[in-house]
């Protein structure tokens, strides 16, 4: 079993990469840290643990977080960021190197790939053979993130800035995944990637 991990920007186009490779190798595991976040933001330890950090205004009137607010206030304080990036990091990578224990244990599992955004940014090691990154320009992340999410400028500005430009995370990569033509270039890249390494 290869452990890959796979890591981009924000609308870099990871999420797509993944769909596809669920495709052309439906024997593989994937472990999407994104979702992980989500569910630990629903223990009430980490909830406690956040509010702490952040205060009352965590929380939206029906005492449920305020994602937003959140996302604001991490891009806006880079203190803040690297104490809540403190307290999450190990619970996703704890929670990782379960789902690759088990994935290890199942019989037939080709690859086990964790999807992390902040690959490099938070050093993730979980004793991957290799990273894998889904690259696209800094102008093309701009154009997805405002058509998709709807952001102004400077908001989009922030995101970027919080994370490791595309080029850096290329540099740090084994493999390059370049996202910027039709979905059948990638594709074929991946295709290239399976035959070759992957099996």
């Amino acid at each position: 079993m290869r452990v890959l991990g796979l890591t981009g920007g924000i609308a870099t186009g990871k999420s797509t990469c993944v769909e596809m490779l669920r495709k052309l190798d439906p024997q593989l595991v994937v472990f999407d840290a994104d979702q992980c976040v989500a569910d630990l933001y629903q223990r009430k330890d980490v909830e406690l643990a956040l509010v702490k950090l952040v205060g009352e205004s965590a929380y939206l009137e029906n005492r449920e977080l305020n994602r937003a607010y959140l996302r604001d206030r991490v891009f806006a304080d880079p203190a803040l960021r690297r104490e809540i990036q403190d307290l999450i990091h190990p619970l996703v990578r704890k929670e990782c190197l379960v789902s690759l224990e088990i994935a290890s244990k199942k019989g037939g599992t080709t690859s086990f790939i964790a999807d992390v955004p902040l690959l490099f940014e938070g050093g993730f090691d979980f004793g991957q053979d290799a990273n894998l990154v889904v690259a696209v320009s800094r102008e093309t992340q701009e154009q997805r993130l405002i058509m998709r999410s709807g952001f102004d400028v400077a908001t989009v500005h922030a995101i970027l800035e919080a994370q490791l430009p595309i080029s850096h995370k290329e540099k740090c990569a084994d493999v390059v995944f370049w996202n910027e033509g039709p979905k059948s270039v990638l594709e074929a890249q991946l295709k290239r990637f399976i035959e070759n390494n992957y099996r």
